[in-house]
């Protein structure tokens, strides 16, 4: 089986780049920052080797203006996959998935050479998981209410 897990002391410096921009576009995509997001955004910048890369990506959230992104086609397709994925969690983190943050997820897709149906079924289990922490605290209520039915 294969692990979610991103392993980002694996990736080449060009990889750790791209995803760090990434990420940075996910946290802007729906033109505010929640702070939920920021602690992804330490996260994602946290591998980083330089720091004036990372101070340039800070002041380039903070404008709201990034490096263009090219299409991330060296990497592997485990690796592919394992950044979209981290980047679905960055943007639903707020438990929220707006219009224009689809789009972005759209556009990630494409860079990384996914099929927009691949990445639609991506989103729309995410979405699922947006629902399910929505509604957790209450289910949790409800069984906790619960008279207990214990069979034989």
């Amino acid at each position: 089986m294969t692990s979610t897990v991103l392993r980002t002391d694996q990736l080449t410096s060009d990889e750790k780049h791209w995803f760090a921009v990434a990420i940075c576009g996910a946290i802007i995509a729906d033109g505010n920052v929640a702070p939920e997001e920021l602690k992804y955004l330490e996260k994602a910048l946290s591998f980083l080797p330089s720091t004036e890369k990372v101070d340039g990506l800070i002041q380039g959230v903070k404008d709201q203006k990034l490096p263009a992104l090219g299409p991330l086609s060296n990497s592997s397709r485990e690796t592919q996959t394992k950044m979209l994925f981290e980047i679905i969690s960055v943007i639903a983190s707020d438990n929220a998935l707006s219009t224009r943050e689809m789009e972005y997820l759209f556009r990630i897709g494409q860079k990384l050479g996914f099929p927009a149906e691949y990445v639609q079924m991506v989103m729309r289990w995410g979405n699922e998981g947006i629902v399910w922490r929505r509604k957790m605290g209450h289910l949790l209520q409800v069984g906790v209410e619960l008279e207990p039915e214990y069979g034989e």
